[in-house]
């Protein structure tokens, strides 16, 4: 641990280190307590423990900090406050915003691929007309099928009966 971390993270109790301890052994013994030392350090600290009371004093409080930390929980956010930040206004338009700029950002790439497919592929006068008319139909099919699949999709998003009721 570098010389400035060792001033900015200052165990509890730090201050109430006698001479013989140091700000030091405050962190050894927080990092034993958390099994971050090295088996040999581990060791030495555990031997320091048994010889300074204000240690071992700072290593119990430690102990029982680490044991209640590791039982608290967050709190889950009831569901009625989710409704009301899903509806709100400015949530509303962030995400009308985001979905604008990916459809555009995804219609500009189909344009784009589209184009050079037709200038590599389609004007390519080496590939037989039949295989250019094959992938032609493919690729028009497929276009119609997600264009169809999106307007059944926003269809039944705008016509759901069920969608403001909570199950």
């Amino acid at each position: 641990m570098t010389d400035k971390a060792k001033h900015i993270i200052k165990p509890a109790g730090a201050s109430e280190f006698s001479d013989c301890c140091s700000i030091d052994w405050g962190i050894k013994v927080s990092a034993l307590i958390d099994r971050e030392l090295p088996p040999d350090e581990a060791v030495k600290t555990e031997e320091h423990l048994l010889s300074c009371e204000k240690c071992r004093e700072f290593a119990c409080q430690m102990r029982r900090l680490k044991g209640v930390m590791s039982e608290m929980k967050l709190a889950d956010l009831p569901d009625a406050r989710w409704k009301t930040y899903t509806a709100g206004i400015y949530n509303r338009i962030e995400r009308g915003i985001g979905w604008l700029f990916a459809s555009l950002g995804f219609v500009i790439l189909m344009l784009c691929g589209g184009y050079y497919l037709f200038l590599d592929f389609f004007a390519n006068t080496e590939i037989p007309i039949l295989i250019r008319a094959g992938v032609g139909f493919i690729g028009i099919g497929l276009v119609v099928l997600i264009v169809a699949a999106v307007r059944e999709a926003w269809f039944r998003f705008r016509t759901d009966r069920y969608k403001e009721v909570d199950l």
